[in-house]
């Protein structure tokens, strides 16, 4: 179990719908998809808006790296692509950080099944699908959980701003290597550590935010500043 972390409805994907092809394009939220021995599927075996088919031979696969918080659980919807042979010539196998997690293999032809496997991976891992059976596979509504192993405790502190002319010097009241500084609460820049005061020239809210070298605290100290610029 875990919080949401990333998503993918093939609504981007470049595949042709005509031929089985190879390439990469980015899907929800700015990840990127490489696919080999693939297509778009419209209609017919679709199971929502635009799905993907996988080819019944060669090195067919789907696969993309998770995002910094890992995988909890996996969940995807698999259907048969096609009418030729049977659902039990239709196999796919899941891989978290090249790990199998699951073999599935249809148990009827024209269902969609919806699957969940638990993959507990932590860090920015690649997630792939593997066609290994015969036949053909559409797969559709991919999302996957953040691995709740991995959770960063939240930082406690203060945040104290002093006014200077023309800038604001913040300071952490307990500053660490592991403890950074942030313009957005869901900032994961690791550019400024609180060791050091973060100088700022402009108004707005600021943030220290807690990574452990994998995952980010999905809480903040956050401080808001008005930056003073004295005239002479």
């Amino acid at each position: 179990m875990g919080w949401g972390q990333g998503n993918e409805t093939f609504t981007n994907l470049n595949a042709s719908t005509g031929a089985y092809g190879n390439g990469s394009y980015t899907g929800d939220n700015g990840v990127v998809w490489t696919y080999n021995e693939a297509r778009s599927v419209d209609a017919t075996d679709n199971i929502t808006g635009r799905s993907i088919g996988l080819r019944d031979t060669g090195t067919r696969f789907i696969r993309a790296n998770s995002g910094a918080n890992g995988v909890g659980d996996l969940t995807y919807t698999i259907s048969s692509y096609f009418t030729g042979g049977t659902a039990s010539n239709r196999t796919v196998e899941i891989y978290v950080n090249s790990i199998l997690k699951e073999t599935f293999t249809l148990p009827a032809m024209t269902t969609d099944y919806t699957r969940t496997v638990s993959a507990n991976e932590s860090g920015n891992v690649l997630i792939e699908f593997r066609s290994t059976g015969t036949r053909q596979i559409v797969l559709d509504n991919i999302s996957w959980t953040s691995n709740n192993i991995c959770a960063t405790p939240n930082p406690t502190g203060t945040i104290t701003a002093t006014q200077n002319c023309g800038n604001t010097s913040l300071t952490y009241s307990a500053p660490s290597a592991s403890l950074y500084w942030q313009t957005s609460a869901t900032g994961t820049s690791t550019a400024n550590a609180t060791t050091a005061p973060y100088i700022v020239s402009s108004n707005g809210t600021y943030y220290v935010r807690a990574f452990n070298g994998t995952c980010w605290s999905t809480g903040t100290v956050s401080q808001a500043v008005t930056v003073v610029n004295v005239k002479s």
